[in-house]
C-alpha cells in the first residue's frame, strides 16, 4: 500500500533544519523519496539533484555515478529488494543538525507501515520460481523428454603402448 508513503505529505514541521539545509528542503527530499518508492522506482523521478541527495543517505555514499547507483538498485526485483532491506536496516546515525538522520527515520517508518518490503519479496520470490520451473521443464524435456530418441555413445579409447624399450642412444637422440 503506497499511500502510506504518500499520505500525509512529509512537513517540515517532522524535521530539524541543518547547517546546510532547511526543514523544508529536508520534507521536499522525503516526499521525493517516497514519491520515487511509491512509483516503482521510475527512472525519469530520479534526477541527478535527486541522486545526489540520496547517495548521501542512508549510507549510499560507496556508489560512483547516477547511473551506476540506479542500476545496483532499481533495474531489476533483486535490487529493488536489496535497496529497501538496506534502507529499512540502516541504523540513522548523528544529529539532524548535521544530517538527514530525521529524514531517514520518517521513511523508515513509513516503509515498515506500507509493507512494501514483502510485497517486493513475494514478486522477487514469485520471479524466481518462474525462472526456476523453467528451467526444470527445459532439463526435464532435454533428459526425460525423449529417452528412445537419444541413443547415448560410448567412446573407449586405448592408450598408446611403445612396441620396445626406448635407449639411452633413442632418448639422446631426441635432444
Amino acid at each position: 500500500d503506497t499511500s502510506a508513503l504518500l499520505r500525509p505529505p512529509c512537513s517540515p514541521a517532522e524535521f530539524t533544519a541543518s547547517k546546510w539545509d532547511s526543514a523544508e528542503k529536508k520534507a521536499e527530499f522525503a516526499n521525493k523519496l517516497c514519491k520515487f518508492i511509491a512509483a516503482d522506482f521510475k527512472e525519469s523521478l530520479f534526477t541527478k539533484a535527486f541522486y545526489e541527495r540520496l547517495s548521501m543517505t542512508f549510507g549510499h555514499i560507496a556508489h560512483y555515478n547516477r547511473e551506476g547507483f540506479f542500476g545496483t538498485y532499481f533495474e531489476n526485483l533483486a535490487g529493488k529488494v536489496e535497496f529497501l532491506e538496506h534502507t529499512l536496516q540502516w541504523p540513522c546515525f548523528g544529529d539532524p543538525e548535521y544530517t538527514y538522520s530525521d529524514v531517514e527515520q520518517v521513511i523508515k517508518a513509513r516503509l515498515r507501515n506500507s509493507d512494501l518490503l514483502d510485497a517486493y519479496r513475494a514478486m522477487r520470490a514469485a520471479e524466481i520460481e518462474k525462472s526456476e520451473r523453467a528451467a526444470l521443464k527445459r532439463l526435464s524435456e532435454k533428459y526425460e523428454g525423449a529417452p528412445s530418441a537419444v541413443t547415448p555413445i560410448i567412446l573407449t579409447v586405448e592408450a598408446a603402448r611403445p612396441t620396445r624399450r626406448m635407449t639411452l642412444a633413442d632418448q639422446q637422440s631426441l635432444f
